[in-house]
């Protein structure tokens, strides 16, 4: 009896560094991420998942692109884990087995405390569905773990992106993996706040600017334009918000290659340039959306591409309230709140920014109870019930909602079948 207890501490941790811990009852463990655009529509989807009771647990690291959740679901518990990085390694981290070292990510470990606030009960205002919500949590209180879901905003095949310098990917062959095509995110471009449009004499600001062409942010972006002036804008400091300032050197904010928001901005605006690759003060590289975010906030002059949901920092009450703004992409936009369906232009192939954001698994089974879990949440995350009643589905779209559809991710589109009034 002694020679056989005295293993069981090393069985315990072997069992949590496989993301198992030892419990009364087995929990089976679904390890996702990649995608930094997608980092808050797949961490609402879960909830959706879980039993209602006992309440969920959710807990983010301070920089919020790790989030654990803890529940039962159909009475069993259940560790739900993403890690947002890089749409690329929602691709190369299923292309290894899950046995391999190459195929893991650093996740949130819940049982470390250090640095978290918490518990909050939160209620989510769609359905009153409750959780634990658990934050700031130390960005170092990792864990890594094999990746059974892998997401990505774009096919494999769109990834061909160069920046900063010596940093670069080439094209991915997704096609052994099960790789499903399971909602519509678009992205959107952020202005920093003190851009601003000038009046008919051009010599006074006149409010925020309402919209860019394609060319014009092609011309920006690949560091033929850099000066807001040249596209007769200007800015503002908040010192002196009535005085256009004498020169308004334009601040890119980017990501790096990898990036499947920076893959979908090659393949649907940048069509006939390609972004600069020379990281310097005037072009700032970022590995994950919350870095072009906070380079776009604290930035006036900026511009930066991020995915449509990250606008609720810059709306009234968000982090970064009135530090930045969206702005229309030739006419259009992801999300427009003066309509009566905001996703009038997303639906109706008026704006081109967005891509189908794709789930990957490997095609060899993980263990039924993962396998059963990962294909739970596809189906949830692709459903439009799903879409309707979490946060970020006020901004992202099912396919079903959409009146058109694309094969590759540059297009063409394709209109479906049928009158669709609604885009009038």
């Amino acid at each position: 009896m002694r020679s056989s207890t005295r293993y069981i501490p090393i069985l315990a941790g072997t069992l949590a560094l496989a993301g198992l811990a030892g419990t009364a009852q087995a929990q089976t463990v679904l390890n996702a991420g990649g995608s930094s655009a997608g980092r808050n529509f797949a961490t609402d989807v879960p909830l959706n998942l879980c039993d209602a009771a006992p309440l969920p647990n959710r807990f983010a690291s301070q920089d919020g692109n790790k989030v654990t959740w803890t529940c039962n679901r159909g009475g069993l518990p259940v560790i739900m884990r993403y890690s947002a990085t890089g749409s690329s390694d929602g691709v190369n981290k299923l292309l290894q087995p899950a046995s391999n070292p190459a195929s893991n990510m650093l996740f949130l470990d819940h049982t470390l405390t250090p640095g978290c606030t918490g518990p909050t009960l939160t209620t989510r205002p769609s359905d009153s569905k409750q959780y634990n919500n658990t934050i700031n949590c130390n960005n170092a209180n990792t864990i890594s773990l094999p990746v059974h879901l892998g997401a990505s905003d774009v096919q494999g095949a769109s990834f061909h992106q160069t920046g900063p310098v010596g940093t670069s990917v080439s094209p991915l062959d997704d096609s052994t993996l099960n790789s499903v095509s399971a909602a519509v995110v678009p992205f959107s471009l952020y202005v920093g706040k003190g851009v601003v449009k000038l009046n008919a004499a051009g010599n006074a600001p006149a409010g925020p600017i309402s919209g860019l062409s394609r060319l014009e942010v092609e011309r920006i972006f690949s560091g033929s334009v850099t000066d807001w002036q040249q596209l007769g804008f200007g800015t503002v400091t908040d010192a002196a918000p009535g005085t256009l300032e004498a020169t308004s050197p334009i601040i890119i904010c980017q990501r790096n290659a990898g990036s499947g928001t920076k893959a979908a901005f090659d393949e649907t605006v940048m069509i006939n340039a390609s972004e600069t690759s020379i990281s310097n003060a005037s072009h700032v590289f970022s590995s994950s959306s919350s870095g072009v975010l906070t380079c776009v906030a604290t930035n006036r002059r900026a511009i930066g591409y991020m995915d449509s949901d990250q606008v609720v920092s810059f709306n009234p009450g968000g982090a970064q309230a009135g530090n930045a703004y969206t702005v229309r992409l030739d006419g259009g936009l992801a999300h427009d709140p003066s309509l009566t369906d905001p996703k009038r232009d997303l639906k109706c192939g008026k704006y081109a920014y967005w891509a189908g954001w794709r789930l990957n698994r490997r095609t060899t089974s993980e263990g039924a109870a993962i396998d059963a879990l990962a294909q739970a949440f596809v189906d949830n995350a692709s459903s439009q019930a799903t879409i309707a009643i979490i946060p970020t589905g006020a901004y992202w779209a099912a396919d079903e909602e959409m009146f058109v559809s694309k094969n590759v991710d540059k297009g063409p589109l394709i209109f479906k079948a049928g009158a669709h009034p609604q885009c009038r």
